[in-house]
């Protein structure tokens, strides 16, 4: 058992999760109900209208052929660095430990998101459903207290409690669904949704490109299996099934909710993106006490407000363990490597909470908007910051496996090797192309200096970690994540 140099514990508790707990774990993050209440009309409203359901799919399909070449890897590497250790390994030291600091600045920052946009929300639902006024940042207080209490007690009482979430999420969801399908029958599902022409003319000015743009958005946190990896059971096995079995659920799920959203409208003589356009925080909302009652009204809203908070618990600890695994490396503070009793990052996890609540309560008292733009501008910032390494995580791939699929143990084919990570990379460069040329209506402004300044802020963040990389290691200081000890063997003993 690896310690630091006081005799702290700094190991992650391994095997505290098995694998249908770790696609819990991951498709909470991407909040079914949240995603699918708040950012799918969007693609209805901007993108595509109607062939927002197709979209999901599209994507799902390309973050599948992404996991052809990322699961392969974590087979081999495991580490809660996850990015930062496959690009190191594939790439080099130097273009980790860059690629790295791109991962603690995105990951933190989507805290920073989830913070203002689950105070915002929570305080919203509260005063509807109670009559309560709170103000966001007290609820944001409150709900950032109950995570830390999670992360203080280990991954597995935190995990146990998404999972709940996650039933409860998909339930109403699957619950409305049925009741569109049984009320409209199977006829009023229209397959024109499916269609290249609706596609590409959807009806709405952004077009597929915004459809895509914000569809991509609904996934991320699907590569959270890697990040999980020295905290689960026998992960070289689990780690593959997990990853395919979060995207295709999250893909599906998406999809029906759209689909099935859309037919009612359309039963009603209103067009989806007409709907978007009159109501587009409330529609899902509406389709639900129209055709299941108010009760179910009032458990949507709740339940809403569940789905954002579980949302935030997963990203906080997805980020809270790249300040781990980064301190482990001695490239942060080494107080951040420190485990508890439970075998938990909780001094990083605090890190992560103060940065959170501290950028999002700063920014707020500038005058910014919690949401619409403490929120968009954080949520942009770090959508292009993981977008950029999973683009170099294809490239690593393909390096790495070149080197090594030769030797005892791999043995790989040429599709997981090459072939998916080149499609991939291909697919998700464009995504990104997407992304970047609808830059502002992400982040809510309409000046190209801001939105270059925003948009290339992760680029600066990784040529600052590029020159910290070659500092390092001209001090023979530069750490390879991978020989740092992560007890395997207790892992896949587990």
């Amino acid at each position: 058992m690896a310690s630091n140099g006081s005799g702290q514990s700094n190991q992650l508790k391994h095997g505290a999760i098995g694998g249908i707990a770790l696609v819990f774990l991951v498709i909470a993050a991407a909040a079914p109900l949240g995603a699918s209440a708040t950012n799918t009309p969007l693609i209805f409203m901007l993108g595509n209208g109607p062939a927002a359901t197709f979209d999901f799919l599209i994507i799902g399909a390309l973050l599948l052929l992404f996991s052809v070449g990322f699961t392969a890897m974590s087979t081999h590497i495991t580490n809660a660095g996850a990015f930062y250790a496959y690009i190191s390994m594939g790439l080099g030291k130097k273009f980790g430990t860059a690629a790295g600091f791109v991962a603690v600045a995105a990951y933190n920052l989507l805290s920073v998101y989830l913070v203002s946009a689950g105070g915002t929300f929570a305080s919203s639902i509260i005063e509807q459903e109670l009559g309560i006024a709170i103000p966001w940042w007290i609820v944001a207080l409150i709900l950032a207290a109950i995570i830390l209490v999670f992360s203080y007690f280990g991954i597995e009482g935190g995990t146990k409690f998404l999972m709940v979430c996650l039933v409860c999420e998909v339930a109403v969801l699957a619950v409305v669904d049925v009741a569109v399908l049984v009320v409209n029958g199977p006829g009023a599902y229209s397959l024109d949704v499916f269609s290249i022409d609706m596609l590409f003319n959807g009806g709405v000015p952004g077009g597929i490109g915004l459809g895509v743009c914000f569809a991509f958005l609904c996934f991320i946190g699907f590569e959270a299996t890697a990040i999980f990896g020295e905290e689960t059971r026998n992960h070289r096995k689990i780690i593959p099934r997990a990853t395919f079995a979060a995207v295709i659920v999250i893909a599906i799920v998406y999809s029906m909710s759209a689909w099935s959203v859309t037919t009612a409208y359309d039963v009603m003589g209103m067009g989806v993106a007409e709907a978007a356009a009159a109501d587009p925080t409330s529609m899902y909302h509406n389709i639900a006490v129209m055709y299941c009652g108010d009760v179910v009204g009032h458990i949507f809203n709740w339940l809403l407000l569940i789905s954002n908070f579980a949302s935030w618990m997963a990203a906080h600890g997805m980020a809270s363990r790249y300040l781990y695994s980064f301190a482990r490396a001695n490239l942060l503070p080494k107080a951040m490597e420190r485990t508890n009793k439970a075998k938990s990052p909780f001094i990083a996890c605090c890190v992560n909470m103060v940065l959170g609540l501290g950028i999002s309560f700063i920014m707020a008292a500038c005058g910014l908007d919690p949401y619409s733009q403490v929120g968009a501008i954080c949520s942009s910032i770090a959508i292009v910051g993981i977008m950029i390494m999973e683009l170099i995580v294809c490239i690593a791939i393909i390096a790495y496996m070149r080197k090594h699929n030769s030797e005892p143990g791999f043995g790989h084919n040429v599709f997981q090797t090459t072939i998916a990570p080149a499609l991939a990379f291909v697919g998700m460069g464009y995504i990104l192309y997407l992304v970047l040329s609808n830059f502002s209506l992400l982040t809510g402004f309409e000046s190209f200096a801001v939105n270059l300044f925003i948009g290339g802020l992760m680029i600066i963040v990784g040529v600052i970690g590029y020159f910290v990389a070659i500092f390092k290691d001209r001090k023979g200081a530069l750490v390879d994540p991978v020989s740092i000890d992560v007890d395997e063997e207790v892992a896949d003993a587990a």
